[in-house]
């Protein structure tokens, strides 16, 4: 009792990985630092319409190589200290505030793909751990399957030996002994292949993971075209397409803007100090200031502008493609997912009668044995029917539980307690 308490301490639930995901995984890190870089764009594009203000320093030294001239003064080596300080204040620059405009939808688009790959690691946590569950499953049939064969090669041994069967027949009985070792293999392959795709997802490798129990589930009636409606309003990736439409829109505006003029005021000040020598009435100092109003009008930069422009608009007309696309791909993904639901019920349904009924074969199978009625080979195939109906009956429960958060994930209507209503079906 103590051991099987201590290995279940140690056991991954469905919301350990999930808890695990939201600290490690990649996808939702980069999309904190693309928030992030995002509003730092925006925090840069607005900075252009406050003054620039900057102080050049200089020193130097002059020394006279050769000097000729008419008059009396002869300059010598001398030193010069220079200081300006300009102030340049932007009065219109159109592009700033389509730029602006831009800055702040990059924001918003940044958010939905935040918000999305929140949602998605929801599902994604639920597809992960359902994989680990089936191939989990799966290698425990295979190695029950594989039992079973092995009874069936050693039983044929016998026989063959006692004349009761032929070679091939015994080959046969073989080749099916290794063949079920080889799906062993594979089968426990595919299952390290999905714990290598976890330690990605989440970051750290699973230990022992629970089981799903099969219960009764309450099934939801959507209504395919409310659920459409609900999906090209809520639907992330529709949002994002939405925004890219904006951004592009805004880039088009902003492109334009650059034909405009564009008006500055720049103050200066200056201070020149020159050593002896370096002017013919001695050491002097100078200082000035000077205020001016800049004005700057485009008139011809090779036809560069106007192919920025009209690269912005094409940009827009692909935004507006990709927008129209990811409509599509939601109403496919809507329908698809839809029917499966649906089908999913009736399928589970079906299963558990299935598996009823192998059930009380592999019972009546236990009891005949006790009575020396069937063989343990008998007992061994009645054993791997039902693993495989119980196998087969899970799998659909989970695809069905998985199909219908895929349906409340494509409306934006995914929450934690989704996940946690699924991980209360699992059972160690």
């Amino acid at each position: 009792l103590l051991i099987l308490v201590s290995l279940n301490a140690q056991a991954t639930d469905l919301m350990s990985l999930y808890d695990r995901a939201l600290q490690h995984n990649i996808e939702i890190l980069d999309n904190k630092i693309n928030l992030d870089i995002a509003n730092e764009s925006l925090i840069q594009t607005r900075s252009t319409v406050f003054p620039e203000i900057n102080l050049r320093a200089q020193a130097g030294e002059t020394v006279i190589e050769r000097y000729k001239s008419l008059g009396s003064y002869v300059p010598s080596d001398y030193d010069s200290d220079t200081y300006n300080l300009s102030i340049k204040q932007p009065l219109i620059h159109l592009y700033v505030f389509d730029e602006i405009k831009k800055a702040k939808s990059a924001i918003k688009q940044n958010e939905i793909s935040r918000d999305n790959a929140d949602s998605l690691l929801i599902l994604e946590s639920v597809r992960h751990y359902f994989n680990l569950i089936k191939y989990n499953n799966l290698v425990k049939l295979n190695h029950a399957r594989n039992e079973f064969r092995q009874s069936q090669f050693m039983a044929s041994k016998k026989l063959l030996e006692n004349g009761s069967i032929s070679i091939n027949d015994h080959e046969t009985f073989k080749n099916e002994y290794n063949k079920s070792k080889n799906e062993v293999r594979l089968s426990e392959n595919s299952l390290s292949e999905i714990k290598n795709d976890i330690f990605v997802f989440s970051g750290k490798e699973l230990n022992d993971i629970n089981d799903i129990k099969l219960t009764k589930l309450n099934h939801k009636s959507f209504e395919l075209d409310n659920l459409l409606e609900s999906a090209f309003i809520n639907n992330n990736s529709i949002k994002i397409s939405r925004e890219n439409i904006n951004i592009n829109r805004s880039e088009i505006s902003a492109q334009k803007s650059r034909h405009y003029p564009t008006i500055d005021i720049v103050a200066e000040f200056d201070y020149v100090d020159i050593t002896q020598g370096g002017s013919q009435f001695g050491a002097t100092t100078r200082e000035d200031t000077s205020i001016s109003l800049v004005l700057n009008f485009p008139i011809f930069n090779g036809g560069y502008q106007s192919s920025k422009i009209r690269e912005a608009r094409m940009n827009y007309n692909k935004a507006r493609l990709d927008h129209k696309n990811s409509r599509r791909v939601v109403q496919k993904e809507v329908s698809d997912n839809f029917n499966k639901y649906n089908t999913y019920r009736e399928l589970y349904s079906t299963s558990l009668e299935v598996l009823k009924t192998k059930l009380n074969r592999y019972d009546n199978a236990q009891d005949g044995f006790e009575k020396g009625i069937y063989t343990d080979a008998q007992v061994l195939e009645s054993k791997v029917d039902y693993l495989q109906s119980l196998a087969e009956s899970k799998n659909i429960m989970m695809d069905y539980l998985y199909t219908e958060m895929t349906l409340e994930y494509l409306r934006n209507n995914l929450s934690v307690s989704a996940l946690r209503r699924v991980n209360s079906y699992l059972v160690w």
